[in-house]
């Protein structure tokens, strides 16, 4: 508007010259007012051409500001953008769409920063899980390995205790077989010039009269023949039979017949079978036990 009142004004100025006459200080003011309009002219165009410029920079800044509030309208959480009044001039209206904009940012950027730390914690609390983790595990390898210590130390005793079972059962053998041994008695009866042929006894001392022999004794020889005995288990016989139940015997060994059940007893003569009643104290004095009959 302005321009166009000071090209009019020009206009009328120079026709006022022309009607009163063309004289010397006319002829300056023409050429003042010319120049003067052609400076107006460019600047009026400078002008324009600088305000198609801003126009073009606000539109472009609209739709960057657009962009980045449709890119941010996306993002849940955020405070809600408002359209500017559309009854303001570009730059107002575009300092106002800023405004709102920097509010959602800034709001992204908060909740950036919380998430930030949340991670921040939670990375903290993960260093103390996989420490905790760390010294679980060192804990593991360590008990493993004193189970395989554990292992390794009862696989021996394992091995020392089947020796000491297969030597216990050995030597229980060899207890049951020295037992069994000991266990073992011999007797034999017979008359007493059977016994004398068959080498059991022997007869000492005593006159050697013609018919009799007078303090003889009978005595078991020095060495045994133990074919001639029969072999028994101590603790199994309990009753060693006579051949003859009526006739009478006598022990020449040095068992007792206080430590056996006879039928008829005269001081070391019987008769009947021979009852052992207390075994131990019985083949106490000897295992071979001899038997003459009467």
């Amino acid at each position: 508007m302005k321009m166009s009142r000071l090209a009019s004004f020009s206009t009328l100025s120079a026709l006022a010259l022309a009607a009163c006459g063309p004289n010397q200080e006319h002829i300056r003011a023409d050429s003042t007012a010319a120049v003067a309009a052609a400076e107006q002219t460019q600047l009026a165009t400078q002008l324009a051409a600088q305000k198609d410029s801003l126009t073009r920079v606000v539109l472009q800044a609209d739709d960057f500001i657009s962009r980045i509030d449709s890119s941010m309208s996306r993002v849940r959480g955020l405070p809600k953008g408002k359209r500017s009044d559309k009854t303001l001039d570009p730059l107002a209206r575009q300092v106002e769409n800023r405004r709102v904009v920097m509010e959602r940012v800034d709001a992204l950027v908060k909740r950036a920063q919380t998430t930030a730390a949340q991670l921040a914690k939670a990375n903290k609390s993960n260093k103390a899980l996989l420490a905790q983790i760390a010294a679980d595990s060192a804990m593991i390898a360590d008990l493993n390995a004193t189970i395989q210590r554990q292992t390794l130390e009862i696989a021996g005793l394992s091995s020392r205790i089947d020796s000491l079972k297969t030597a216990g059962e050995q030597l229980a053998s060899t207890l049951a077989n020295v037992e069994t041994d000991n266990a073992k008695v011999y007797y034999v009866v017979g008359r007493e010039d059977e016994l004398v042929k068959r080498g059991v006894i022997v007869r000492e001392g005593g006159a050697n009269l013609l018919l009799a022999h007078p303090g003889r004794t009978l005595q078991i020889a020095r060495t045994i023949p133990t074919d001639a005995f029969t072999t028994v288990d101590s603790r199994e016989i309990k009753v060693i039979p006579m051949p003859d139940s009526t006739r009478h015997y006598r022990i020449v060994s040095r068992q007792s017949l206080d430590n056996a059940d006879v039928q008829e007893r005269k001081k070391n003569t019987f008769r009947g079978n021979l009852k052992i009643a207390d075994a131990t104290r019985f083949w106490a004095p000897s295992k071979y036990l001899v038997v003459v009959e009467q």
